[in-house]
């Protein structure tokens, strides 16, 4: 019979126990994003579950790191105390200079490097804390008036998720949406009124995209989806729904309804269709959604 692993009898002490869970108040365990993908963010580690990082989707925080593993590296707690094992990866990982050869605990400030480009930092911080970083990082991602994400954010996210699709040999629509005759509203309605349109545009996106899905603002009145997995009439599909869900849309501005519609433009990577890069994909969006605006707008078309 097969004895459960205890991660207590290979524990190794290279790190000050000091990251204890008794006595700290409401101090939960947090992993700061110091570089490699989405640097800034604070990620929270759940206490009694095994919180993985590593290349697959599956696990809790997906990294598109070549060097990582596709389950690179677990957090956890255990006696009262939060711990760090390494998954058997290829490239390791390090705490604080220190590759790891066992379970070991953390100590908050220990600074963790899986593979060769992603580095975290561990620490004990308390929900006001917790909150605040987010709220920081929220504000460097996300475009102030939408709520979308920002440019910067969409072109960083948009070249990983191609490095995934052509590494996992799976599908990458993008969906370039822009409002039609935006100027016109802006002259009719005044930019506070264009502001409710974009305002609305962006609610819109975030309620309709899954928990995958990347909705960014890439300028004025142009929006760019990003959808992984989905190809074909599906993307069709998604992109039709969209449209006919702007053009129901009410917005309302000083007692004034707005009416608006959007033309979209459709580009999809897959592994019978690749493109070199983000730049090359977004071009074959935007020229759909030149033919879109050419043909009448208010319409969907397909690069």
């Amino acid at each position: 019979m097969n004895e459960k692993r205890n991660p207590m009898a290979t524990m190794q002490v290279a790190v000050n126990p000091g990251a204890q869970l008794g006595g700290r108040g409401n101090r939960r365990g947090v992993l700061v994003i110091l570089s490699g993908a989405r640097p800034g963010r604070t990620v929270v580690i759940t206490e009694g579950q095994d919180f993985i990082v590593g290349r697959t989707s599956e696990s809790t925080y997906a990294v598109d790191d070549e060097s990582l593993s596709r389950r690179h590296v677990r957090f956890f707690s255990v006696a009262g105390r939060y711990a760090v094992e390494d998954l058997k990866s290829t490239n390791g990982t390090f705490v604080d200079g220190k590759r790891l050869e066992g379970p070991a605990f953390l100590e908050a400030g220990a600074r963790i490097q899986l593979g060769k480009d992603t580095v975290l930092r561990f620490d004990l911080q308390d929900d006001s804390v917790i909150e605040e970083q987010k709220r920081l990082y929220e504000a460097t991602v996300k475009d102030k008036l939408t709520g979308v994400y920002n440019r910067h954010f969409l072109d960083e996210r948009l070249a990983s998720e191609l490095s995934y699709a052509k590494r996992h040999g799976t599908a990458l629509s993008v969906l370039f949406v822009d409002a039609d005759h935006f100027k016109k509203v802006n002259d009719t309605f005044g930019h506070a009124g264009g502001d409710a349109v974009l305002i609305a545009m962006g609610k819109l996106l975030i309620a309709s995209m899954r928990s995958e899905d990347i909705a960014a603002r890439y300028g004025g009145e142009e929006f760019i989806l990003v959808l992984r997995g989905i190809s074909g009439a599906s993307v069709l599909n998604v992109a039709e729904r969209l449209r006919a869900d702007v053009q129901s849309l009410s917005v309302t501005h000083d007692g004034q309804s707005i009416p608006f519609t959007v033309s979209i433009g459709v580009a999809t990577h897959t592994s019978e269709r690749e493109f070199e890069d983000s730049a090359a994909l977004l071009a074959v969006a935007d020229n759909a959604l030149y033919k879109a605006k050419e043909t009448g707008r208010n319409r969907v078309v397909v690069g």
